[in-house]
C-alpha cells in the first residue's frame, strides 16, 4: 500500500507540474526542481543537475526524459515501471487534454480579437519563465 501511495503522490506532483507549466519542458524544470529536490527531497540537487544533462542529451522531450529519470530514482528499484509511467503520465496528461480542447474549440473562435490578445499576452510570460530557469541553472552550475 505504501508503494501505491508513493506512485500516486509522484503522479499528482507531476500532474501539478504539467498543469501549471506553460511554455514547454524547459519552463517545467524550475517547478520540477522545487517539487522533486526542494520540497519532497526525492533526489539530491547534484543528481538533479546530472539528470538535466542526461535529459538534454537523450532524444525526446525534456519533460518526458526528466520524468523518466525521476520515476527511476524515486522507485528505488521496486515497481520501477509503475513509477516511470506515473511520472510521465502526470507530466503529459494536462498537455494532451489541453491540446484536445484547443483542437475542438479553437477552430471556431481563433479569429476573435480576445483570443488573439490572450496568445499575445502569454508569449512574454513564457519568455520570462524560460529566462528565470536558465539563470537559476547557470548560478548552480
Amino acid at each position: 500500500m505504501d508503494e501505491l501511495r508513493k506512485i500516486t503522490n509522484l503522479f499528482l506532483v507531476y500532474l501539478k507540474i504539467g498543469t501549471f507549466t506553460i511554455g514547454g519542458g524547459y519552463v517545467m524544470l524550475a517547478y520540477v526542481q522545487r517539487e522533486i529536490v526542494d520540497k519532497h527531497k526525492w533526489i539530491e540537487e547534484k543528481e538533479f543537475l546530472n539528470m538535466l544533462a542526461l535529459a538534454q542529451a537523450a532524444p525526446g522531450l525534456i519533460a518526458v526524459n526528466t520524468a523518466i529519470f525521476v520515476g527511476w530514482c524515486v522507485s528505488g528499484g521496486k515497481h520501477r515501471w509503475a513509477y516511470i509511467a506515473a511520472a510521465v503520465l502526470g507530466a503529459v496528461l494536462p498537455s494532451i487534454v489541453c491540446i484536445l480542447l484547443i483542437a475542438i474549440f479553437f477552430t471556431g473562435y481563433k479569429h476573435l480579437p480576445q483570443i488573439e490578445a490572450v496568445f499575445k499576452g502569454v508569449r512574454p510570460a513564457v519568455v520570462a519563465l524560460i529566462a528565470a530557469t536558465v539563470i537559476r541553472m547557470a548560478r548552480k552550475i
